[in-house]
């Protein structure tokens, strides 16, 4: 039996969908319009060419509070999804046409024909995400749009059963992802070279694809948020990884690890960045727990010296499904958008930073994905630290 076969995946598809109703009805909401990627997959199970379709408007779905959900597929990918428990249809998409506003018509009739077979009274509607002419077709058919964010990350955040059976599923390959690309490290090897070794791994197992390609090295690893290139790692270099990653059925790990490359000892700017990184990391953990608030969180959080501050990470934490998603802790410095939201068990969560002086030659990034437990949280992928640089 494959890895990927273990999760029942109707259990999965009917549990999302149904906390995707229940908070739609809790919310008022009488029907969605699903363009969103993960979105799509949460309410029906159904993933096509997810990269393509998360830039283009060419499938979506249509979720009423009650009952079955309208998936509108791209025509030649229907054949997909005769077997999911939805209403597979031809997607009239505007995209890829010269007479645009026309085909937008088409789908705003669509649209606006469904809801009514559904039972839903055109005339407000909870969208996602929406390219302008559809926006303004389903406007000129008299729709009111609302946004839906505040339904699907309600849904989102507690994750059913199956969910966590996939993440767990899911870290047994980021485990061999971190290995393989560990061992890989070498005087020499280029920044891409490594990055083939972590989508390697991933596709083997049976995961999706990286959504970013985050595998950094000496200069390159300050200041963060820069991107592989064709640098070769030298000896004495730091290298890190921010996996993010797409596994089995679209789970997402953002799983973040720095190494140091050959047997120099690391340098004492090396050496503090990844200790400071590291003992905040393994703090930051173990305050989380069923019924803490964001906000006390954030109050309680460790702190970072000074000198690593303006270049610090967007959050503390962020919540982890199908993408990155909401709730958030940002740093106590920082507007706390979430304060008052409440952890709960079976909320998976990201708890990362970045550590690197303006300046500086050499950054560290680190980061645990976890899953909050009754007893705290759970690791899901309990990959060592770098021995090398914290002794």
């Amino acid at each position: 039996m494959l890895m990927e076969d273990s999760v029942d995946r109707a259990r999965l598809r009917i549990g999302r969908l149904e906390r995707l109703q229940a908070a739609m009805r809790a919310q008022g909401v009488e029907a969605c319009l699903l363009f969103n990627e993960p979105n799509v997959r949460y309410a029906t199970g159904a993933s096509a060419m997810p990269i393509w379709s998360n830039t283009t408007f060419v499938r979506c779905a249509l979720v009423p509070a009650e009952g079955r959900t309208l998936l509108f597929e791209h025509p030649n990918s229907m054949h997909l999804f005769r077997s999911i428990e939805a209403d597979v249809r031809p997607m009239h998409a505007w995209e890829f046409y010269d007479d645009t506003e026309a085909h937008a018509a088409t789908f705003a009739l669509q649209t606006v024909a469904a809801l009514r077979e559904l039972g839903v009274t055109p005339g407000r509607l909870a969208v996602d995400r929406l390219g302008t002419p559809g926006f303004l077709a389903l406007q000129r058919e008299g729709i009111a749009i609302v946004d839906a964010a505040p339904v699907t990350t309600v849904a989102r955040e507690i994750k059913t059963l199956e969910e966590v059976a996939l993440f767990e599923l899911n870290g047994a390959i980021l485990m061999e992802m971190l290995a393989q690309f560990e061992r890989a490290i070498a005087p020499g090897v280029r920044e891409r070279d490594l990055l083939a070794v972590l989508a390697d791994t991933l596709l083997r197992r049976g995961g999706e694809h990286l959504a970013t390609s985050t595998v950094c090295s000496g200069p390159n690893t300050n200041p963060w948020r820069a991107e592989t290139t064709a640098r070769a790692v030298e000896p004495g270099d730091l290298v890190y990884v921010d996996t993010d990653a797409v596994g089995i059925e679209g789970y997402f790990f953002c799983v973040s690890r720095t190494f140091l490359c050959g047997d120099r000892p690391p340098t004492p700017a090396q050496r503090d960045a990844y200790r400071t990184a590291h003992d905040w990391l393994l703090a930051m953990r173990e305050m989380i727990r069923p019924g803490i608030t964001c906000g006390e969180l954030a109050a309680k959080a460790p702190r970072l010296p000074r000198k690593y501050m303006p270049q610090r990470y967007e959050v503390m934490i962020h919540s982890i499904g199908l993408e990155e998603e909401s709730p958030s802790v940002a740093y106590p410095d920082d507007a706390q958008p979430n304060g008052d939201r409440v952890l709960q068990e079976n909320m998976a969560l990201v708890v990362e930073l970045y550590c690197g002086e303006v300046g500086g030659r050499d950054g560290v990034k680190l980061g645990d994905q976890v899953l909050v437990t009754s007893g705290g949280v759970k690791v899901l992928v309990p990959y060592p630290y770098c021995d090398a640089i914290l002794r």
